[in-house]
């Protein structure tokens, strides 16, 4: 074989080089089962980061629009006597609450009412479909201030809502000291009875029977809203209360009347009514 010449020593010289980079470059085919295991794993990596970026999501979530809070407090009446409550006879206070702030508040519960907010009371404190309501035994509508008007958002009068409510975390805090230790949450709701002699609830006790273990009334609320010319003689709608070894007593249900009693130990009925009869109910908890 001649000699090969410069020229085509150089040319192979250059063809070499160019085979050597080209085999650098070129991608190296991966074992198909190493492949395959890498795949999965970059797979659970990104369905793992998908999780962590939906968790930092629902986190993220900014809270619901906050009620705005009362910048007008109700500054309500001193409590007439508390000692009837333990007895379990009933305390009654007439002006609890200055006529404007009766004003305000029923004002706050038509609108709710006129917005749906209201639901058919039924036997219990429960309401809803799941519980069979006995129209003989009671007549009524009502609205729970902790989850019916929190939902029905903007509607109403929110401050005058809201200080009512703080007069009535004062007055439990009194309640706790002087009559019996109660817990920190509690039960409220609008209430509206129709007019006609439509709106009535039958004789009963708001806490049969005691549950150990369970969450308990132990002291009864209700905060009249209606017009302050109210007579029961004629308008009917009073609160009617047996106490023990007593004669029924008659409570007129005028705007501002505050209303206290055992929850446990009082008998007592709402009189068929000839107007439209609204009240604020409410029960206190007995504390763990």
């Amino acid at each position: 074989m001649p000699p090969l010449s410069r020229a085509e020593k150089r040319r192979l010289k250059k063809q070499a080089k160019k085979g050597n980079e080209t085999a650098e470059s070129a991608p190296i085919e991966a074992d198909p089962k190493k492949r395959k295991t890498e795949d999965a794993v970059d797979n659970d990596n990104h369905q793992e980061n998908d999780k962590k970026k939906k968790k930092r999501t629902r986190r993220a979530k900014p809270p619901k629009k906050k009620i705005k809070r009362n910048t007008t407090a109700i500054h309500p009446s001193p409590i007439t006597t508390m000692d009837a409550i333990v007895q379990g006879h009933i305390s009654v206070t007439p002006a609890w609450l200055k006529p404007t702030d009766v004003v305000r508040i029923r004002r706050d519960a038509e609108a709710l009412r006129a917005a749906g907010a209201f639901t058919t009371s039924a036997i219990g404190g429960q309401s809803g479909e799941t519980q069979k309501i006995k129209l003989r035994k009671r007549h009524s509508e009502c609205c729970g201030l902790f989850d019916d008007a929190v939902a029905a958002e903007g509607v109403g009068d929110e401050e005058a809502r809201n200080a009512l409510m703080d007069a009535i975390s004062d007055l439990r805090e009194v309640l706790s000291r002087k009559v019996t230790p109660l817990a920190e949450f509690m039960e409220l709701q609008y209430l509206y009875y129709p007019g006609d002699g439509k709106g009535f609830y039958g004789k009963h006790i708001d806490q049969q029977h005691r549950v150990p273990g369970k969450v308990n009334r132990v002291v009864s609320m209700v905060l009249y809203l209606n017009d302050l010319e109210w007579d029961y003689t004629v308008d009917g709608g009073n609160l009617r209360a047996y106490p023990p070894k007593s004669p029924p007593e008659d409570i007129n249900p005028r705007g501002g009347t505050l209303v206290l009693f055992d929850s446990g130990k009082l008998l007592h009925e709402a009189m068929p009514t000839q107007r439209d009869r609204w009240a604020l109910v409410g029960w206190f908890m007995a504390a763990e």
